[in-house]
């Protein structure tokens, strides 16, 4: 019963991290109506931004990371100045970008790093913690700490600063927003900075359990994707809810059966939410005039 209780533990820390990704993505949509499916890709090449600033300059573990998220940022910003904005033919054209993007990022990963995958990344916090006889790895302590924190600070943000408002109604009502003199392309950098942020400290949190590789983050945006889908494309606080049901039923299935059995359980979860429940726990329904 310990193992299966501490498998739970460990998927809420693993369920909170797929919900950052989530929360970005799910934010790049809103305000944009783009699938981000370089989330990942771009996620890990910030993780091994940190990994380069620690192993060949020889910084401190958190002055490494934390300069990786600075370098996320920009690069974010960057990438929505270059690849987004130009020649805006429609939502599925750019979704494609991004797509090609994860190729072009992922490729170039894989010619500076790939041949000496995969690296050791040094954890957060060593040992674990005994709590009432279930084993929790202090990584993962580490894990739902930083996500609630961001998860809180975020929440703030959204809440009572004016770029926080700004972009609540660029999400919420884009077409007003812009005619009543919101900078959607000011905003829509930010939003993109921010999305890759998330995406690095994900990954930083990710790599000394997952060791770290170029494709290392694939199969997690799979499971980032199913947990927006149950929890709503719509709803932020559904896709962070979404996201931690997918990690603790994903880790508990592995333990009572093989990672295998988890994966297709995730899938089949996947399936029976967009057959039952289309919009997810919390999104809204669409309706459509014909």
């Amino acid at each position: 019963m310990s193992l299966y209780l501490s498998a739970g533990v460990s998927g809420i820390a693993v369920g909170l991290l797929y919900g950052l990704i989530g929360f970005a993505i799910v934010m790049l949509y809103k305000s944009t109506g783009v699938a981000n499916f370089a989330q990942g890709t771009l996620g890990t090449l910030g993780a091994f931004a940190a990994f380069t600033l620690l192993t060949d300059l020889g910084l401190p573990l958190y002055a490494a990371a934390l300069l990786s998220l600075i370098i996320s940022w920009l690069m974010g910003m960057v990438i929505f100045f270059v690849v987004i904005v130009p020649r805006d033919s429609g939502n599925l054209n750019t979704t494609v970008r991004t797509l090609g993007l994860s190729m072009l990022v992922l490729a170039a990963m894989e010619l500076q790093w790939g041949a000496s995958a995969p690296y050791r990344f040094p954890p957060m916090v060593e040992g674990g913690f005994d709590l009432l006889g279930v084993v929790i790895p202090g990584q993962a302590v580490v894990t739902a700490v930083i996500a609630l924190a961001l998860a809180a600070v975020l929440w703030a943000f959204f809440q009572f600063t004016p770029v926080g408002l700004s972009l609540r109604a660029l999400a919420e009502q884009p077409d007003t927003a812009r005619l009543l003199g919101l900078r959607a392309t000011r905003l829509g950098a930010m939003t993109w900075g921010v999305s890759c942020v998330f995406g690095t400290v994900v990954a930083v949190l990710l790599a000394p359990s997952a060791f770290l590789l170029p494709s290392m983050m694939d199969a997690y945006l799979m499971f980032t994707f199913t947990g927006i889908v149950l929890g709503g494309l719509t709803s932020l606080p559904g896709a962070l809810i979404g996201c931690v049901i997918v990690g603790v039923i994903s880790n508990v299935a592995t333990v009572a059966f093989s990672p295998e059995v988890g994966v297709v359980v995730i899938f089949v979860l996947l399936l029976a939410s967009m057959l039952l429940r289309p919009q997810g726990l919390l999104g809204k329904p669409e309706s459509v005039r014909l």
